[in-house]
């Protein structure tokens, strides 16, 4: 007796902060396992502690997984093909910025949904996105691509301030302001080593508020828009430490927003998934700028964000899509929702205790809290996505729920840093949440 094939989607590639969990639990209401093809953990065991551990976690929440050295399209379609003698692929899926064309290659030998290999490939590389911009009208800031500190300097000269951007990485990695062409000398020296041959884009620094747009997109069209309010650290670095769903903007605002992203999939092609723009509004003129965009789940649990705001639709609405199914009637924003996930930066300094009276997992609206730091760790400024302390995500059900939640979780933890100047303060982890959503300043919590 042949045993039937099961039906499945195949993830490509392991994220540690995207919505795993919820898109499995989708799956599953749809009637497919979810099958996950990774490489192995790449840092190294004993120094990346908690990440190692959070890797394996995420790895026990699917059905199947499949480890393979190097996750490339030639290893994916061989595995898929081993896969396919069990299952039955009715899906894939991105699970990481370095996948994306390598699902999008899967998919157009499986003849399966996705953005299709235009919109994957344009994903990938920022200096293809400014030149698509630039020719289809879109505004650009100046940018140069260099690949010498001379190129550099010539950009620079008569300008203000740069941002030196590494073309295919990701992350917020290498990403920095420069305000002076020795700047740009330093920057270079320290990056000399990682950089590989990796061409460097120069471009206009911008200075304004920063937001991502999250489009679920069905043959080409945007069905469901949703805009993440990003609070960011201290520059010269862009490391994201905030998300905020719903942003909040005005109406013209949110308008030319979604008009940005609209324009974005009809340059690009694409046609089914989940676009990520992150778009800037120019202070001084108020004109809205790509900055990038994926074609893929944002990291930082923003599709869980979106799918809370949503009244947990928004993830089901994906998944489905990607295994093409007849579409569902696309989800309604729920308008009280409101939802953060903030990255633990702490101020420079060295931590003295970390003091924990209750689990904060076990507080109710407070979700997949980690904190990795220890007392007698040294922290300096996050320069990228991977150096914050920590991080957390909140579901309220309106602002007064998320005021209650954190109250709760700054009475369960607290850090005691002993700053740079050998004062110390308790720090609450709340603080970045509570000065840019509920416009509290205030940085410490009592402790006895």
């Amino acid at each position: 007796m042949i045993e039937a094939k099961k039906p499945a989607i195949v993830i490509f590639g392991l994220n540690l902060s995207d919505g795993l969990r919820t898109f499995v639990q989708a799956g599953h209401d749809l009637g497919v396992e979810v099958v996950l093809i990774h490489e192995p953990f790449s840092g190294d065991l004993t120094s990346a502690g908690g990440l190692a551990e959070l890797y394996r976690r995420r790895q026990a929440m699917v059905d199947a997984a499949v480890e393979v050295a190097s996750l490339d399209v030639i290893r994916a379609l061989a595995t898929v093909q081993t896969l396919a003698q069990r299952y039955e692929i009715r899906g894939v899926y991105a699970g990481g910025e370095r996948y994306v064309e390598v699902t999008a290659g899967v998919a157009a030998v499986y003849d399966l949904p996705g953005p299709g290999l235009r919109a994957a490939s344009i994903s990938r590389n920022k200096l293809m996105q400014r030149v698509l911009c630039e020719r289809g009208g879109l505004p650009v800031p100046a940018f140069a691509v260099i690949n010498s500190a001379e190129q550099g300097h010539t950009f620079m000269a008569g300008r203000g301030p740069v941002v030196a951007k590494p073309c295919t990485r990701w992350g917020s990695a290498g990403v920095r302001r420069l305000d002076s062409p020795a700047d740009l000398d330093r920057y270079l020296a320290d990056h000399a080593t990682e950089q590989h041959g990796c061409t460097l884009l120069l471009e206009e620094y911008l200075p304004g508020i920063e937001v991502s747009v999250e489009c679920l997109v069905l043959d080409g069209t945007a069905m469901v828009t949703s805009i993440t309010h990003k609070g960011k650290g201290t520059e010269p670095y862009f490391v994201e430490t905030l998300q905020v769903v719903p942003a909040e903007l005005a109406d013209h605002q949110r308008a030319a927003y979604q008009e940005l992203a609209w324009r974005v999939i009809e340059l690009t092609g694409m046609k089914t998934g989940i676009l990520h723009l992150e778009a800037i509004e120019e202070s001084q003129t108020s004109r809205v700028y790509p900055v990038e965009w994926a074609v893929r789940e944002p990291g930082h649990a923003i599709m869980d964000l979106v799918d809370w705001r949503f009244n947990g639709r928004a993830t089901p609405y994906l998944v489905a899509t990607h295994l093409g199914r007849t579409a569902p009637q696309p989800p309604v924003e729920n308008p009280d929702r409101i939802a953060v996930t903030a990255f633990i930066e702490l101020p420079p300094g060295v931590i003295v205790e970390v003091r924990q009276d209750r689990d904060p997992e076990a507080i109710p609206g407070v979700v997949e809290f980690d904190f990795f730091a220890a007392a007698g760790d040294r922290i300096t400024v996050a320069r990228d996505n991977w150096s914050t302390s920590g991080g957390y995500s909140v579901f309220a059900d309106d602002l007064a729920d998320l005021r209650r939640i954190l109250d709760d979780l700054d009475e369960a933890f607290a850090v005691l840093i002993r700053g740079e100047g050998g004062g110390q303060e308790w720090i609450r982890v709340s603080r970045q949440v509570r000065a840019e959503v509920l416009d509290e300043r205030s940085r410490t919590v009592e402790r006895t």
